[in-house]
């Protein structure tokens, strides 16, 4: 089962999935907006602005990885070229 057959057939995940990356897209705002540079790295109690760069960037690659699962699934041809090439 490829994945494009498996979202035709479970329009559930197709919205768990868009719900899933709304939500983290809200998030990684949220953090965004939470982080206080001026504070750098003198104290590792409470925000700080390296748990918030981490953040940040942990949310961006998940982000990330939804947008490529997005773009096998919707892939036109993703069967691979037969071997050996045939001669025309």
């Amino acid at each position: 089962m490829t994945l494009r057959t498996a979202v035709q057939q479970s329009k559930i995940l197709t919205f768990v999935v868009l719900g899933a990356f709304v939500w983290l897209l809200l998030t990684l705002f949220e953090v965004a907006s939470t982080v206080d540079l001026m504070t750098g790295t003198t104290s590792f109690v409470g925000q700080n602005a390296l748990g918030g760069i981490a953040g940040v960037l942990v949310l961006t690659i998940v982000l990330g990885a939804l947008v490529v699962l997005y773009s096998e699934i919707t892939e036109s041809d993703p069967a691979p070229q037969s071997w050996p090439p045939s001669e025309e």
